[in-house]
């Protein structure tokens, strides 16, 4: 009798934590809808880390040759799959009809090559090359801007601009404070996006991935 106590409440336990899982995936997908959506009307800036390179994350190698502006062997390059990501998100961001403004991206050339197989385009700055813990006030006031038709001008342009760097910049302590991100900042995979509205206090929605099965 109590082993059949333990049966019914152990199946009881798994229906229960299956339920918690549906409700939990189907809350998780209604939030990138929404997202989707908001990012469908424009006036957004979407910040991408690099699609996939060697290794393994959190821990990179960055050779101690590489330089930006340099794709030479001595560099951190992407992948064959991070160049098929990087086409996925361009192939996905299309398929959503989200529009897209200006794209711009750090001269590293991993970032660059992600932004080109991903938009066909993107303009090499250095506002988007950072130091882990060196704050970047170029950069800070860049998100905070209203998307634009020009090099960070403020001109509303209706659409969603597009800047390729690295991880370290919200993990580190790049940005503001501002950017309400937690003490702990927040980590993104390789090709992952967050998402800011932009303005006096720059707000992120969310961190979305324009690949993979969706």
């Amino acid at each position: 009798m109590f082993v059949l106590k333990m049966r019914i409440s152990r199946r009881k336990i798994s229906g229960f934590l299956g339920w918690i899982l549906l409700l939990s995936t189907g809350f998780s997908q209604a939030q990138e809808q929404q997202l989707i959506e908001r990012l469908q009307q424009g006036g957004l800036n979407i910040f991408f880390r690099h699609a996939i390179t060697p290794g393994k994350d959190p821990v990179k190698f960055n050779p101690p040759t590489e330089r930006p502006y340099d794709c030479s062997s001595g560099s951190r390059q992407l992948n064959d799959e991070g160049r098929a990501q990087s086409r996925r998100i361009g192939q996905r961001i299309k398929e959503l009809h989200i529009p897209i403004g200006e794209v711009y991206t750090s001269s590293f050339c991993r970032c660059e090559e992600t932004a080109k197989l991903a938009f066909g385009r993107g303009t090499s700055t250095d506002v988007l090359v950072v130091r882990p813990g060196v704050f970047k006030p170029d950069l800070d006031r860049a998100l905070r801007s209203i998307p634009t038709t020009g090099f960070f001008n403020k001109a509303p342009s209706g659409k969603n601009n597009v800047y390729v760097g690295h991880g370290v910049t919200f993990t580190q302590g790049v940005l503001s404070s501002d950017f309400g991100l937690s003490e702990a900042r927040i980590f993104l995979e390789e090709g992952e996006a967050a998402v800011f509205e932009p303005g006096v206090k720059p707000r992120l929605l969310g961190k979305i991935k324009f690949y993979g099965d969706q």
